[in-house]
Order: structure tokens, then C-alpha cells, then sequence
């Protein structure tokens, strides 16, 4: 091939990739539209940004009954507002694919569905309004969005009004500003300097101006950036649910105007606050709290928040070592285990090795399932590929009822298996340990738990020896995963030749108020 053929082939695929092709163009999700003063316009909003009727749903925590139908409208839907007397009203809905109110089944069309907002059972949360067919006041919403005339001549083409950006500021529903930034204006705040502020009526279109980019970073940060979790030493990011915000939000039922951190706030660390978790026990704990501010996906700012003055009286009082128990969470909750990793091209991407869904009810986690296994299964596999017994027609056992009705009668050796740090250090490493669960605070039991050690001082073959059943036995299992975890450093059983030998062993515990006191072992 001659090198100007090359050169050629060069050319048409940059141009090729530098042109849209129509299916992307067909992603631009088709926007909602708004009627004032007797003209239509698109009601816009940023890629990832709410729109008023989106907010409704995550405010009220339910799952939006539209179905992604086309790659042109990734929310399933279009909705129609009007603006009168300074209010704005959900008017009607258009959608091909809908979760029905009635019977919870999908149904589709191959044309769009216009129906009323009383179809999907949407009212205004102030209740001014008697719920029956007609607009409904969209007193639920707050934030800044832009409208974009749908000019119908030749003349409104070229107007001041669809060449500039009209904004409205709207808080609660009602329109607290409404102004048009001249497409003129636009070209004189652009040649200030950084940082210059505009005077006058200019000045406050660029304050708007400004509060509109806070307003889409608070919201692109909420559906970019990732909370991360703790559970059993290891670290997790909380998968991202659809149209929802953080965690931490949820304490304030999802509206950022009630959370003292928002878009209208003129500091720049008051941005889309974002929780560090810790699952302890059965137990969900926020631990630390950050603000994320940025104008791009990456990098962003973020800026450490004091936890239990952040959250105010509406959470309990912090729980010291963990933070606070977040009781206001209810729902199942996903978590991915990984690794943050770097392809070729410098992109940063977390390659998940593991998920753990998690059913939370305020704030006590009530079931855990992992895929596609846990880490306590883990632990177990990689114990049980390491630990062997040495010889199985030589075994020996301390003497113990419970133990040998457990795994049966076997000779006494001349020396038991011993912790290489005597019963002082073993006590010690449980002193500092207790169980998390609340519901153990105020109980006294007992934890005997059999095992073996080989003779290469490993321990393995654990057995729960008590009878304990119910709660008892969920806190004795706590007690073993304990036991699991801590630092098997164990010298051999031996027998009267001084030869090391497998050998059965028992370690016992009192449990008071949660704490590990007495461990003892025969």
C-alpha cells in the first residue's frame, strides 16, 4: 500500500469518528416542555440532573413507574408543565412503556401514552390541592432549570428570547426568579475576568448563572461519585441506585434544601455530601461525612464535614469508634468489592470481585447475601486448603464431655495444645474485642468452642459446642468468628515420647454486656 493511501485511510476514519453517527445522536434524551404566556418551551436540564417530575420520586422514595423504552429517552417518559401565577404544574405525562397503579404490570403501546398525573397517583406534598384529575402543583421541587423557546416563525428565531437563556429559580415550586440572559449579555460576562463580578442586573443574571452550574454539580456529583463501606476489614463502594441521591441524603428524605448543604449556599465546600459506612455487627454506622464539589467528572474537591453536628438531632448520638447508627436507613442496599484499576488509556475503572445486597430496616441489617460467596467462606476455603491433619489414625483430645460427645473419645496427650503466648496474651487479645450487636449488651452467656490443633500448630476443624439456640446461638457464632480471626499461633500437642501430635482442644469464654471476659482453654 503506497503511504498517501495510508494517509487516506487515516482521514476518513478520525472523520468518520468526529461525526455523530445517528444512533448516537438518538441517546440525547428527549426533554420535557413547559407553556408560559401563551409559548412552548423545552424545559432543560444537564445529563444526569432531575427533572421536576424525577425529584418527585426520589423525594418520595418510589420506584419511577416508567420502563426505558428508546435510546432516545433513557427515562421512558416526557413530561409537560405550565407556569401560572408563579407556580409550576405537572400538567401531563407521555410514555410507551409504564408501570400500571393498579395491578403493578408493565403495559406498552406503540404510540405514546398521555395520561394525567392523577394516573400515577402523583399529588402535591403540601395537600393544598384535593387530589382528581387536573395539574398538580410541583411543590415538591426545588432547583434552577433553563427554557428554551420552541419558536414557531421565521421572527422567533431570530428573537432576544430564543437566542438568549431564560432561567428559573424555583424552590418548593414556586418561581422565585425568572430572568433572560441576552445572548448580548452572554458575550459581556464571558469577557470578565475570573473571579470578576458583574454590577447591577447583570450581575444578578450572573449570580444565577452560577447558582445553575452549582446546581448541575451538586447533582452530577450525586450520580458520579461512589460511598464507600467497611464490613469485616474490608473496603467497599456502595452501588449507585437509579434516581437516587447518597445515603447520607436520605436522612433528609432526598431534598437537599433541607440538609443545610446545597446549591444555594455561597461557600464553595457546600456541595453533595457523600458518607463513609461501617457495617458492624448487624448494625449500618456512618462514620465520616465529605462534601464533593467539581465541574467535571474528574477531578473533583472534597471537603470533611463534623459528623454529628452535620447531621443535627435527627440521627442518634454518635457511638464512639464507629460514628453514628444510621437509623433512618431502610431498603436493600447493594455493595461492591474491588479494586480501583487503570487501563491503557489512563481511565480509572473498579473491577468488582464481589457483591454483598444488604436488607436494611432502620438502620439493623435483617439479611446479607453474597455473590458469589463471602468473606467468612473465604476465610474458611483458604483455612481449609491450608490446614491439614497430620495423621488421621494418630489423633489425641484433652479431656472434655461436650467435645468428645461432639467428635468423639480419643487418648489424653502428655501435653495439651498451649497458645505460644500463654492464657495472659490470649486474654489480652480479647480484652480489647467485644461483640457489636446491641442486642448482646445486656446478656450473660457462655461460648465453648472445639477445635484442632495439627501438629504443625494450626487450628482448624472448628466446632460450636454449646446447645444455645435462638439469639444465644447467633452471638455464639459471633464469638467463633472471632476466635477465627485472631492470630493462630498455637504449639503442638505432644505425647509421652515428646513427639507434636493432632490434638482436640477446647477454648471457652464468659460473655457479659458484650465484652469476652474469662477465655480459658483446658
Amino acid at each position: 500500500m503506497r503511504p498517501i493511501d495510508k494517509c487516506m485511510i487515516w482521514v476518513v476514519l478520525l472523520a468518520a469518528m468526529a461525526v455523530p453517527t445517528g444512533l448516537q445522536a438518538q441517546k440525547q434524551q428527549e426533554p420535557d416542555t413547559l407553556e408560559w404566556n401563551g409559548k412552548r418551551y423545552l424545559l432543560l436540564v444537564e445529563r444526569d440532573v432531575p427533572t421536576p417530575l424525577m425529584v418527585y420520586y426520589q423525594r418520595t422514595m418510589q420506584e419511577t413507574p416508567f420502563q426505558y423504552w428508546s435510546s432516545s429517552n433513557s427515562r421512558g417518559h416526557t413530561a409537560h408543565y405550565e407556569l401560572t401565577n408563579e407556580t409550576l404544574y405537572l400538567t401531563r405525562i407521555a410514555a410507551k412503556r409504564y408501570r400500571t397503579r393498579d395491578d403493578n404490570l408493565w403495559a406498552a403501546s406503540g404510540i405514546d401514552t398521555v395520561v394525567g398525573p392523577e394516573y400515577f397517583g402523583i399529588k402535591p406534598f403540601g395537600q393544598v390541592q384535593p387530589y382528581g384529575e387536573g395539574p398538580v402543583a410541583a411543590d415538591w421541587y426545588s432547583g434552577v432549570v433553563e427554557l428554551k423557546l420552541i419558536a414557531t416563525d421565521k421572527k422567533e428565531r431570530k428573537s432576544e428570547e430564543a437566542l438568549g437563556r431564560r432561567l428559573l429559580q424555583v424552590k418548593d415550586g414556586k418561581v422565585v426568579q425568572n430572568l433572560l440572559v441576552s445572548e448580548k449579555e452572554q458575550k459581556a460576562l464571558q469577557r470578565l475576568t475570573p473571579g470578576e463580578a458583574a454590577s447591577g442586573v447583570l450581575g444578578t443574571k450572573q449570580a444565577l448563572l452560577e447558582m445553575q452550574r452549582r446546581f448541575n454539580n451538586y447533582y452530577v456529583r450525586c450520580g458520579s461519585d461512589r460511598e464507600s463501606v467497611r464490613y469485616q476489614g474490608h473496603e467497599g463502594l456502595m452501588a449507585q441506585r437509579r434516581n437516587r441521591l447518597t445515603l447520607v441524603m436520605e436522612l433528609w428524605g432526598n431534598d437537599p434544601m433541607r440538609c443545610g448543604s446545597h446549591w444555594e449556599k455561597a461557600t464553595a465546600d457546600h456541595g453533595a455530601p457523600f458518607g463513609r459506612w461501617l457495617i458492624s455487627g448487624d448494625s449500618i454506622y456512618l462514620s465520616e461525612v465529605s462534601t464533593h464539589n467539581g465541574d467535571s467528572l474528574y477531578p473533583y474537591d472534597s471537603h470533611p464535614q463534623p459528623l454529628t453536628p452535620y447531621l443535627g438531632m435527627e440521627a442518634e448520638a454518635a457511638h464512639e469508634g464507629r460514628g453514628v447508627f444510621a437509623n433512618w436507613l431502610d431498603g436493600t442496599y447493594e455493595i461492591h468489592y474491588g479494586a480501583w484499576e487503570e487501563n491503557s488509556f489512563g481511565v480509572r475503572n473498579y473491577n468488582v470481585s464481589k457483591t454483598q445486597k444488604v436488607r436494611v430496616k432502620e438502620g439493623k441489617v435483617i439479611s446479607s447475601q453474597f455473590s458469589p460467596s463471602s468473606f467468612e467462606e473465604d476465610s474458611i476455603r483458604q483455612t481449609a486448603n491450608h490446614y491439614t491433619i497430620c495423621d488421621e489414625s494418630n489423633i489425641w483430645s484433652v479431656e472434655d464431655k461436650q467435645l468428645s460427645a461432639a467428635v468423639g473419645s480419643y487418648k489424653k496427650p502428655k501435653k495439651a495444645p498451649r497458645y505460644q503466648s500463654d492464657k495472659g496474651g490470649m486474654r489480652g487479645y480479647f480484652a480489647s474485642r467485644s461483640l457489636t450487636d446491641e442486642r448482646a449488651k445486656e446478656r450473660l452467656f457462655r461460648v465453648r468452642i472445639g477445635f484442632m490443633v495439627n501438629c504443625k500448630g494450626e487450628a482448624g476443624e472448628w466446632r460450636l459446642l454449646n446447645a444455645n439456640r435462638g439469639e444465644l446461638f447467633e452471638f455464639a457464632n459471633m464469638v467463633l468468628d472471632m476466635v477465627k480471626q485472631m492470630p493462630q499461633r498455637w504449639l503442638p500437642a505432644e505425647d509421652k515420647k515428646g513427639n507434636a501430635v493432632d490434638c482436640w482442644q477446647v477454648i471457652e469464654f464468659t460473655v457479659s454486656n458484650g465484652s469476652l471476659t474469662n477465655a480459658d482453654y483446658k
